[in-house]
């Protein structure tokens, strides 16, 4: 019975599992205390840029059709207006695509992200 018993201590200390670091643990829970705060910023950032992007939306097109009723007064070559008026509204039209864009990826990132928790 005593061999067993000292054959099963000897096993059970090949089992024992040492840490890589004295400090493991904490680094490993203080990096989970980060991601946590990052995601809630990350969702107060959301709340940011869903604002802003609307906020920006508004104004370009203020900016916008105040641009087109400039272009349309000023004496200039009425094929220079169409192609500036054109090239305003086309710009305009770009930027906002690509915001969108950032904004749908913002989203899902964070969707990807709570899925995952």
């Amino acid at each position: 019975m005593d061999k067993q018993q000292e054959k099963f201590r000897k096993v059970m200390k090949m089992s024992k599992i040492e840490m890589p670091f004295d400090d493991f643990e904490q680094r490993v829970m203080g990096s989970i205390a980060a991601l946590e705060k990052d995601k809630e910023k990350a969702l107060s950032n959301k709340k940011y840029a869903i604002t802003f992007f609307l906020l920006g939306t508004v104004c370009g097109m203020m900016l916008n059709n105040y641009l087109m009723t400039k272009i349309q007064v000023a004496d200039i070559a009425p094929d220079l207006k169409n192609y500036s008026a054109i090239g305003c509204q086309l710009s305009f039209a770009v930027l906002i695509c690509f915001f969108c864009l950032q904004l749908w990826r913002l989203i899902n990132m964070q969707q990807k992200k709570h899925y995952q928790a």
